[in-house]
């Protein structure tokens, strides 16, 4: 037991010692030796260490709060490395569209997903995470006809009117209970019930919604916790072997409340299209 430990021990310095001269040489040599690899101004750093200090302070709920300050210091755009991975923030609308839209080209693909984004994304089978090809033009048309469309927005009013009938019900009692009311709670199952019956068409019962809201919240709020995983996913599934098993679970769960809603979408629409022939 102690041969195979200091085996697994010795394996994983090796490996991350390669890793950290790799992204050393690849940043503070490569980078200045070549003109086309000049990135956006970036935060002073310690090497290596603030790379991984990045992967821990932010996530999803605090990503504004902590890029407005350094925006405001370094200018529109901005340059991050997450691990061994640079990202260029910009907060700039023009540039944006300069860089999505007027050069949307040179930017269309996606870069390869993380470990933990290939698993949560189904291998980057989502229209932000898809590489540009057939598969992301087919999620991007049906995202854009389907939900962004403003014909289909319209579509959508008798839902706005059924969730904010939710909102002010849910606000009423517990307004004539006498207690303090947490508007925040209230707003937030509101959202979940217009996006779950604009996803699936169809009301959804109160104890669904209020899964697929818990199982949500929890990937936003545990989504710092998994960005280590990324590091050297070889070596984590070993060291943090819990946390991936952890990871697994939630993900789990988010399939367990989505694809009972998918399923049944997907047979309401087989059976409305039976009926249609048969009435033709």
């Amino acid at each position: 037991m102690d041969q195979w430990f200091l085996i697994l021990v010795s394996i994983s310095i090796s490996i991350s010692i390669s890793g950290l001269l790799k992204l050393i040489f690849n940043r503070y040599f490569i980078n200045k030796k070549s003109a086309r690899h000049k990135l956006p101004p970036s935060p002073q750093s310690i090497p290596v260490i603030s790379n991984f200090l990045w992967l821990g302070r932010i996530s999803p709920s605090n990503i504004h709060s902590t890029l407005n300050p350094l925006h405001a210091k370094f200018g529109p755009i901005l340059t991050i490395y997450f691990g061994f991975r640079p990202v260029i923030f910009i907060a700039d609308r023009f540039l944006a569209h300069m860089a999505l839209v007027q050069n949307g080209a040179v930017f269309a693909s996606r870069p390869p997903a993380s470990a933990t984004q290939r698993v949560a994304s189904s291998n980057q089978r989502n229209v932000s995470l898809s590489f540009y090809g057939s598969t992301w033009r087919l999620l991007r048309r049906n995202l854009t006809e389907n939900f962004l469309h403003p014909s289909r927005a319209k579509s959508f009013s008798h839902s706005r009117r059924w969730a904010l009938q939710i909102l002010e019900n849910r606000l009423e009692s517990r307004a004539k209970s006498g207690q303090p009311i947490c508007v925040r709670e209230h707003f937030i199952y509101s959202m979940f019930c217009l996006l779950v019956i604009i996803c699936f068409g169809d009301k959804v019962g109160e104890d669904q919604i209020k899964q697929i809201e818990e199982v949500q919240r929890r990937v936003m709020l545990s989504s710092h916790r998994f960005n280590i995983l990324n590091l050297w996913p070889r070596v984590t599934k070993i060291v943090l072997r819990r946390r991936w098993e952890e990871f697994f679970q939630l993900r789990q769960r988010q399939k367990d409340a989505a694809i009972p809603l998918i399923r049944a979408r997907k047979r309401l629409q087989e059976i409305t299209v039976y009926l249609m022939l048969i009435h033709y």
